[in-house]
């Protein structure tokens, strides 16, 4: 079966039955060449902001919310996601395939920002690429995939050991995005965005003034945006301005005095726009919120009862009011809702014993780093140390913008964070990354420093069987005991709000918000 936009058939191959959500706009037929870039209106130009600098810009190394905007300007991908539990064609105009072997067809025309042209062996090399790296279990899970490339015919083909469910969604992912030749040759300077030959999405890095701004131009030619099934109204900009500014009330205030076009507000802020004329809104839930433990040996969280203890410290309707004032829901798990297989019972969660937690954390230092994107001014963490410190503990609290709070979590320095997971693929497997199997220390994603094998052993045998029932009971059990042994602690949602002034649109697809598919409409 070959398609240009997957079949419900299709989709059922790859496992892909998350629900999607979207708002009723749709985007254009893949667009090519200068006729993108024209100017529109008023303006030609999108301004809006990021939580704090992109922490790099290689998209095999990406970590946090700005890496993940970035990255989706600068390099394409295989497939994108689309509404409607869908997948939509990029750089691959045509693909099909099931959890064992995956083809794709690259589509004519295109070229890395170098002039290089974009062809399959090109692909190849990418993928082999981002396949030697920790997050390869997106897109491949164990399988160290066999891939092949046919520059006559254009075709892409990637053959795995054991089969993965999510695949072809993994390959939606950043991390899998598509690097161009000058990029692998030079990965330093693909890492600082100096290299604009490694690029092969829409837009170049024109400008990087770290800790202020950084500036995307369009390309003239030799890129493409993604085939989305439905059309979008307006012309894609051709510059696109980032302030950075982590202050959700500042972002809000810049959307209502002007100074931004687009931008995504989380929390309280989102509020001052209820009844406003000239905005178009709406929200979602961006991240999960759990608390994750450094589990390294000879830490104090490796031992079962500590984690336990701090889970009956918590009291998570608290902390769901303390990071965002009510407006987003408390999670019983560490995905949310709409993942598929989600566990929405609160049966296995720890509840709160302000006793039992003193009885065991009396008098013990703790060490929590957290990011300030966790309510207002990383007020999530604030309330976590002090329920800590109300059972006796001794906690050291240490609060930093979101791309320091991701380096920190990589160290061995820490006992306890809230962890603000994104799952862009809106997967099961996305959600595991970051505390379970390859850790950090050996190249992968895992940041608590344990491999969990027994659940790498359930994510195993749900992405291997073509029931999503069965794939549903084995990934219930699974949540019900990762809860029970508190390795995870599951808090709620950064619930957040796509922002847009009046000339201007944005889009949500299957709970991500895709940066390329900005538009002016005035």
């Amino acid at each position: 079966m070959v398609s240009k936009s997957v079949s419900r058939g299709h989709r059922a191959l790859f496992g892909l039955t998350a629900a999607l959500t979207a708002t009723a706009l749709g985007l254009s037929a893949c667009t090519t060449g200068s006729g993108a870039s024209g100017k529109t209106g008023k303006t030609d130009t999108i301004r809006t902001a990021m939580l704090a600098d992109p922490n790099t810009f290689d998209p095999t190394k990406v970590s946090g919310v700005s890496a993940y905007q970035s990255g989706s300007l600068l390099y394409g991908t295989l497939v994108y996601q689309d509404p409607d539990d869908a997948l939509a064609p990029g750089i691959a105009s045509e693909f099909n395939g099931e959890p064992k072997h995956q083809e794709y067809t690259i589509r004519e025309g295109l070229t890395c920002a170098d002039g290089t042209p974009l062809t399959a062996t090109v692909v190849k090399n990418s993928l082999d690429h981002f396949a030697k790296s920790g997050q390869k279990f997106l897109a491949f899970g164990p399988s160290t995939p066999k891939i092949s490339a046919d520059d006559d015919t254009r075709k892409v083909s990637v053959d795995l050991d054991v089969g993965w469910a999510n695949a072809a969604r993994g390959l939606t992912m950043v991390e899998s995005a598509i690097v161009c030749p000058a990029g692998l040759e030079d990965p330093e300077g693909m890492a600082q965005g100096t290299v604009e030959g490694a690029f092969s999405g829409p837009y170049t890095l024109t400008d990087n003034k770290p800790g202020t701004a950084l500036e995307f131009t369009l390309r003239e030619d030799g890129y493409t945006f993604p085939e989305y099934k439905n059309e979008l109204a307006g012309t894609p900009p051709k510059k696109i301005n980032y302030a950075i500014n982590g202050d959700q009330n500042a972002v809000a205030n810049g959307l209502l005095t002007g100074t931004y076009d687009v931008a995504n507000v989380s929390g309280e802020a989102m509020t001052r726009f209820d009844g406003k004329d000239g905005f178009l809104t709406e929200r979602y839930p961006s991240a999960t919120l759990f608390v994750l433990f450094n589990e390294r040996p000879g830490r104090m969280m490796a031992k079962k009862e500590n984690r336990v203890a701090v889970a009956q410290a918590l009291n998570r309707k608290t902390f769901t009011q303390t990071t965002s004032g009510g407006l987003s829901d408390v999670f019983n798990s560490f995905v949310s809702d709409d993942v598929e297989c989600a566990v929405t019972d609160d049966s296995s969660v720890i509840k709160q014993d302000d006793a039992a937690a003193k009885k065991v954390l009396a008098g013990q230092k703790i060490r929590l780093i957290g990011t300030q994107s966790v309510g207002p001014n990383g007020a999530g963490n604030s309330y976590v140390a002090q329920a800590l410190e109300a059972v006796g503990a001794k906690v050291d609290v240490k609060i930093a913008d979101n791309t320091t709070w991701a380096a920190e979590t990589y160290k061995d320095s820490w006992d306890v964070t809230v962890m603000a997971s994104l799952n862009l693929s809106r997967t099961m497997p996305g959600g595991l990354n970051p505390f379970v199997g390859l850790s950090v220390d050996d190249g992968g994603r895992n940041i608590t420093g344990a491999v969990h094998q027994n659940i790498v052993d359930q994510q195993l045998a749900g992405m291997a069987t073509d029931d999503a029932g069965e794939r549903c009971k084995i990934y219930g059990q699974m949540q019900h005991s990762l809860n029970r042994d508190a390795v995870v602690i599951p808090l709620s949602a950064v619930t957040t709000q796509i922002t847009s002034r009046e000339g201007f649109k944005s889009i949500r697809a299957n709970g991500t918000v895709p940066v390329v598919a900005m538009r002016i409409t005035e």
